[in-house]
């Protein structure tokens, strides 16, 4: 199967229109309790484009039905769900589907783009995650070296 056809994850970055993610829920809303997997999963790419936190959940709520249902689709949802988790900052989930991807089809350009961007964004992560901790040791550090010599004067 060619991946030509799948867009590079900084796509992900650019939202549909409101006017065009009302046309894929409106005809997701039309199919009602028969929606097509084709429908739902048009809606559901729609919704991870989004820069609304609600609208991307929804998103990744039904590629994971999606995924459950239909064998046929997990390769297309593999790759969505990665990026919805990815901007949701569910970045272990995202690396998760990412890389059983990258494991079936290892030339995917698409799932490497977005390995990349998942790796910068836990590595910026675990910068900032050491430099609050690093911040709240000094500052921890020199409160108990202020403490200390406080009550160093008062003996």
């Amino acid at each position: 199967m060619t991946t030509d056809h799948l867009p590079y994850a900084i796509d992900a970055e650019s939202p549909l229109k409101e006017s065009e993610l009302a046309v894929l829920r409106k005809q997701y809303e039309t199919e009602g309790s028969w929606v097509g997997v084709q429908t739902k999963f048009n809606y559901s790419w729609g919704l991870i484009k989004s820069t609304h936190r609600v609208e991307q959940q929804l998103g990744v709520r039904l590629l994971t039905e999606i995924f459950r249902d239909h064998v046929d689709r997990r390769r297309e949802c593999l790759y969505y769900l990665a990026l919805g988790h990815y901007k949701l900052g569910n970045y272990a989930e995202a690396r998760r589907y990412n890389d059983i991807l990258i494991q079936n089809e290892p030339t995917n350009s698409q799932a490497e783009s977005l390995r990349g961007l998942i790796e910068e964004k836990v590595a910026k992560e675990g910068l900032l995650g050491v430099a609050i901790v690093s911040g709240v040791a000094l500052t921890a550090g020199l409160f108990g070296s202020l403490l200390w010599k406080g009550l160093s004067k008062r003996r």
